[in-house]
């Protein structure tokens, strides 16, 4: 995980708390207009061919209006020595 990246995605939209877990990254956002975009990046150790897990986006307060974003794949060929 690019922490850097992460906090950049913070400033300035609508993403306003993260919450960096073992095994997945939780973002708190409020809603916009016309919808919101950010990104973020992270740092692959080693190469490989990897999937992520089903993305959940739901309303805190009205947790059955929610969508789920399909699985995105990704490959790493070569790390990168920092």
């Amino acid at each position: 995980m690019d922490r850097e990246s992460l906090e950049h995605a913070l400033q300035g939209n609508s993403v306003y708390r993260h919450d960096v877990r073992p095994d997945r990254v939780i973002l708190y956002m409020w809603p916009e207009a016309g919808g919101s975009a950010f990104s973020f990046r992270f740092r692959p150790r080693f190469a490989m061919q990897a999937e992520t897990a089903p993305s959940l986006l739901y309303d805190y307060y009205n947790p059955e209006d929610s969508v789920t974003l399909k699985p995105s794949h990704f490959e790493v060929t070569q790390g990168k020595e920092n």
